[in-house]
This record gives structure tokens, C-alpha cells and sequence, in this order.
């Protein structure tokens, strides 16, 4: 078990230094080159998002063929699977719909559309933008280090460790007082829900899709803060929440309100109930 474990952390430690690497290779010299509100820019975002997102592809490919030895397949992206990116974003609209409701049920918000600097080119750009940030989420926590955690010492030790490195990877958000405590106990719930996902598809698509419709939802469609950070460029927005900042989430967003803990907690009782338990992926080495 002990020599499985430090095998374990020496792959997944490889894994992260090379994707670091080579995300760097681009990142770095894109920020050292860009002017101060480029970098503030959704553009910029998507660019940095990008790399990392292609940076974790390229190196869970690379390790999952030449170093664990295994079928491409068990990776994640079974094209048999890919419409599950359009049922997660169902979901996850859904479960986003539900603390929203409620809120607007207790007079915690209110609709009141401000849609002044809205346009339809500003919205597609900050969907795919969140695209991109849901990929790059997805393939770096629930891609080779799941994988590897899941192949060695089971699903439970997976989610666990994952959803762990989940919520330290959002720590400026989770730091940040009373609603940084709700906002983490809402990304460990929804970190589990993703990882459901996953375990029951075998499939990336699925939470990739939950992930999207939560965030895009959120973020571009109704230009609510998504833990803290603007992801609409403050064009415009739909509501307003004048309840109390630990319900609402206040400036957090949803996530960082009570109301928002419902949200993941629904999405886990709808991937339970309408996902069958798919066979776990193939991890074994194919040899030569």
C-alpha cells in the first residue's frame, strides 16, 4: 500500500509539474507581453484558460499512453458520451434555477434587468470564455489525478482527495470570511456532484456540461459573480439581492449564500436517480 501511494504521488506530481511547464510556455510571455487591460481582459482569460486546458489534455494523454500503459479510451471523452454535455448543462442550469427561486421566493432578490451594455457578441464570447474555464477545471481535477487515485485505491479516495484540491485551488474565495466558509462548503458539494458525474458516466462530458451550465448560467447569462469573480465584464445583469449578504452570497455570488448550498445538494440526487452506474473505465496496462 505505501510503495502504491508513493507511486501514486510521484505520477500525479510529474503530472502537474508538466502541465505547469508547458502552460507557462505560454502563459508567462502572453502576460510579460500584454498591457495591463489586456490581462484584465476575457480575451486574456480565454487565452490563459486555453493553455491550461490544452496543457492538461496534451500531458494526461502523454501519461496515460506512454507511462500508465493504457487504452486512450479511459480517459474521459468517449464520443458515444459527448450529448452528456448537453444534459449536464441542463442540470446545471437546473440546480442553479433552484437557489435563485428561492431567493426570489424570500425577497432575497429581485428581477431587476440591467441591460444597457448587453450585446449578443459580449455574451457568446463570455460563454465560450467559460467553456474553456470548465474544461481546463474538469481535465486538471477530475482528468489524470482522479484517474490515477480511482485506478489505484477506488472512486471514494478519488472524490476525496480531488474535491479537496477543489476547494484549496478557489482559496482566495474560500478565505474570504463568513462567506468564504459557505462559499467552500458549497464548492466541496459541488465538487462531490461533479465527481459523481464522472464516476457514473466514466465519461468527462457529463460534469464538463453540469459545471457549464452552473457557471454560464450564472455568470455570463445573469451576470451574477461566480465565487467572487465577474464573468459577464459587468455589462449587465438581471437581478438584484438586497436580502442579507449570507443568504444571497452578497458580492460571492451564489455560492457564497445559503441558499446557494441547495443547488449541488438537487444536482446530486438528479445524477443519482437519472444516470445508471456506467462499468468503471479500463485502467489496465496494455503492455507493449
Amino acid at each position: 500500500m505505501v510503495r502504491n501511494i508513493g507511486f501514486a504521488v510521484l505520477k500525479i506530481v510529474t503530472y502537474i509539474v508538466m502541465m505547469a511547464l508547458l502552460s507557462s510556455a505560454v502563459i508567462v510571455p502572453l502576460g510579460a507581453l500584454s498591457n495591463p487591460a489586456f490581462t484584465q481582459s476575457v480575451a486574456f482569460r480565454m487565452l490563459g484558460d486555453g493553455a491550461l486546458a490544452l496543457a492538461s489534455l496534451i500531458v494526461l494523454i502523454a501519461m496515460a499512453r506512454f507511462i500508465d500503459k493504457r487504452a486512450l479510451s479511459s480517459i474521459g471523452f468517449a464520443l458515444a458520451r459527448f450529448v452528456d454535455i448537453l444534459t449536464g448543462t441542463i442540470v446545471g442550469c437546473t440546480i442553479l434555477a433552484a437557489p435563485i427561486g428561492l431567493l426570489l421566493v424570500t425577497a432575497a432578490a429581485r428581477y431587476a434587468p440591467d441591460l444597457a451594455g448587453f450585446s449578443a457578441a459580449g455574451l457568446a464570447m463570455a460563454l465560450v470564455a467559460c467553456l474553456i474555464n470548465v474544461i481546463a477545471q474538469e481535465l486538471l481535477f477530475r482528468g489524470y489525478i482522479f484517474q490515477e487515485l480511482w485506478a489505484k485505491f477506488g472512486a471514494w479516495a478519488a472524490t476525496i482527495v480531488t474535491t479537496l484540491l477543489f476547494v484549496a485551488a478557489h482559496w482566495n474565495a474560500v478565505t474570504n470570511g463568513t462567506a468564504g466558509l459557505v462559499a467552500a462548503a458549497n464548492i466541496f458539494i459541488a465538487s462531490f456532484l461533479l465527481s459523481l458525474a464522472y464516476v457514473r458516466t466514466g465519461s468527462l462530458w457529463l460534469p464538463i456540461g453540469i459545471h457549464l451550465g452552473w457557471n454560464g448560467l450564472q455568470g455570463p447569462v445573469l451576470g451574477i459573480n461566480v465565487t467572487g469573480h465577474d464573468l459577464s465584464g459587468g455589462r449587465w445583469s438581471v437581478f438584484d439581492f438586497p436580502g442579507d449578504a449570507l443568504w444571497t452570497g452578497g458580492a460571492m455570488g451564489v455560492e457564497g449564500g445559503l441558499a446557494g448550498l441547495i443547488g449541488p445538494a438537487i444536482g446530486i440526487v438528479i445524477v443519482a436517480i437519472l444516470f445508471k452506474q456506467q462499468p468503471k473505465p479500463d485502467f489496465a496496462r496494455r503492455g507493449k
